[in-house]
């Protein structure tokens, strides 16, 4: 039998934390350390990296670790994993979900914009990867587009051992915790861009404005003009 990969995940709400979780452990050998018994915790998966504390939306969430380094992060971990997971989904389909995830969970008012959130959340995981290779990102986007081949990637990347009936298991999947059941409209709704119709010029401005560049493109995606 093979080795098991330890692996903890990461990712802002409505990233598509449990989907990636839920595809790799149908088809690989894998233990995700993450927990939710402390949601301030390292170990939580939407854990916020960033220094601005102040900018955290849940006060579930809240905590007062800071860290300049990756290596400096690794020593609040009891158990150290193989690799670290960071998923995200384009910042103009994720800002709506998110937004939608604060009001059904009546998170409190912020003043600042979400998209703040989104460039520190990421940017610090970014500026670790630089120290590191063990810390992979993943688009949402490529696992509906061809799920096989993005976990095939990670597959290379970190040695993963499938399971032994892993032929088995679809990777295509329609429900996951925390979602509702996901539809061939909903699968369209990300494929096609379609969440582009939920904004006025005015909005996609005012995000564009925001967003960091370098974040943008370090997660692989692109800017959209204003038409």
């Amino acid at each position: 039998m093979g080795k098991q990969t330890r692996l903890l995940h990461y990712g802002l709400q409505r990233s598509g934390t449990n989907f990636l979780e839920t595809v790799i452990k149908r088809k690989y050998r894998v233990h995700f350390l993450n927990s939710d018994e402390d949601r301030s915790s390292p170990l939580q998966k939407h854990f916020r990296l960033y220094d601005e504390k102040e900018i955290v939306p849940e006060p579930q969430y809240y905590n007062e670790l800071k860290t300049s380094t990756f290596h400096e992060f690794e020593k609040f971990l009891e158990v150290i994993p193989d690799y670290y997971l960071v998923i995200s989904k384009n910042p103009y389909s994720w800002l709506l979900s998110y937004r939608d995830w604060a009001l059904k969970c009546s998170w409190p008012q912020v003043s600042h914009h979400y998209i703040t959130e989104y460039n520190l959340f990421y940017k610090s995981w970014l500026e670790f990867s630089l120290q590191t290779d063990r810390v992979l990102f993943v688009r949402y986007i490529d696992l509906l587009e061809d799920a096989e081949k993005e976990l095939g990637r990670l597959e290379s990347i970190m040695s993963l051992d499938k399971k032994f009936l892993s032929r088995f298991n679809p990777t295509r999947v329609t429900k996951v915790p925390m979602s509702k059941r996901f539809s061939d409209e909903q699968r369209n709704y990300y494929l096609g861009e379609e969440y582009f119709k939920s904004y006025t010029r005015e909005v996609l401005d005012e995000i564009n404005r925001l967003i960091d560049p370098e974040v943008l493109a370090g997660l692989g995606y692109e800017r959209k003009e204003v038409e």
